[in-house]
């Protein structure tokens, strides 16, 4: 799902924001989410200071981007068309998604089949439920663990998707309750349900804000009230900087009102970014490192653990325990392994999209 940087036609400013085919600092966003997702697992032992323990909220940001963009290409496709297909919209994702994934699972699943023992063990029970993109609905016991948020992100398409089809008044009444059921597991509520850990934490929450931003953003309304507030300059470090404050609550479990602050702070992040191109944080998030990373962070996702496992008992081996070193290393090693994927196998997928998944008229924002 990168974006890469945006052209500014002509008209209004909701105008150029509807015929904006790249927000150019989205995929800094991205790298910075999986820069942080990393940090968490290559952080075990980190100094307790709590904001650098929690890089797993990168995945929260993902989220963001991801329910965002989605809506928007659904909401443009029906500008457009008066439609939205959802072949197109599947078979888009099918293409994006599933060869990486299932390639993936092969090579873990390969590696538990091989060599025997409990690790083994555990990715063989985890490998059915990764397979049906039920991992989030079930302890995950090996690394197969990440592919909750696969699961979360396959189960979101299932369902908002057709609603984006077929329901058209009322639309933005609808996802504000959806959020609110979704939220309610992380305030206590239904506690006698044996939720799984991760409905009880974060789950649909992050994706339906992003696809909220883009409805508000949609509205010709929505969009000038984002742009007064969130359209100056500084607004995107305002609100990082309400990110990390929000990411230095001091207790350990932050569900509830704390997570949920942290996932307002970054969709107004995410709003800031995208409601101009000329913010001060541009510079940085368009750089061409922050984007090529973003550009492959699905890939580095995948392999991440996988890669993270070898750099370990290299380190074992040489008896070096520098948390430091094993992020950099695991970083680049992984970086390193996506982009052979995404050049020499994801990209033959991609290049299926527009021959047999175009978009009709205008082509748009690329997710």
């Amino acid at each position: 799902m990168g974006l890469e940087a945006a052209t500014e036609p002509r008209g209004g400013d909701h105008a150029r924001h509807l015929q904006t085919k790249t927000f150019g600092s989205l995929d800094g966003l991205r790298a910075l989410a999986i820069l942080a997702v990393l940090w968490h697992h290559t952080g075990e032992g980190w100094p307790d200071w709590r904001i650098a323990t929690r890089g797993f909220l990168g995945v929260d940001l993902f989220f963001v981007i991801s329910g965002f963009l989605i809506a928007t290409l659904l909401l443009r496709e029906r500008r457009r068309t008066n439609a939205i297909s959802l072949r197109n919209f599947y078979g888009r994702r099918f293409l994006r998604i599933f060869p990486a994934y299932y390639f993936m699972l092969l090579v873990v699943g390969a590696m538990a089949f091989l060599k025997p023992g409990n690790t083994s063990a555990a990715v063989r029970h985890d490998l059915p439920y990764a397979l049906l993109y039920l991992s989030n609905l079930v302890p995950m016991q090996s690394i197969l663990a990440i592919t909750w948020s696969l699961a979360v992100e396959e189960q979101f398409y299932i369902v908002v998707p057709p609603l984006e089809k077929y329901v058209r008044r009322g639309m933005t009444l609808l996802l504000a309750v959806l959020y609110v059921v979704a939220v309610l597991p992380s305030f206590g509520f239904w506690p006698g349900l044996d939720l799984p850990h991760f409905f009880r934490e974060t789950t649909f929450g992050p994706i339906l804000l992003g696809v909220l931003l883009a409805h508000v953003m949609d509205d010709p309304a929505g969009y000038s009230w984002t742009s007064r507030l969130l359209g100056w300059r500084w607004a995107p470090v305002i609100a990082l900087a309400l990110v990390v404050l929000a990411c230095l609550h001091p207790a350990e479990d932050i569900s509830g009102l704390p997570r949920t602050l942290i996932h307002f702070a970054l969709t107004a992040l995410v709003a800031a970014c995208v409601v101009q191109e000329r913010h001060a944080l541009r510079g940085i998030l368009a750089s061409w490192l922050l984007r090529r990373i973003g550009v492959v962070s699905y890939g580095i996702y995948l392999y991440h653990l996988i890669v993270m496992h070898f750099v370990t008992k290299g380190m074992e081996r040489f008896e070096t325990s520098s948390h430091l070193l094993a992020f950099a290393v695991t970083t680049i090693a992984t970086w390193g392994a996506a982009e052979l994927s995404y050049r020499l196998f994801e990209s033959r997928f991609l290049a299926l999209k527009s021959r047999f998944f175009a978009d009709r008229r205008d082509a748009p924002v690329r997710a």
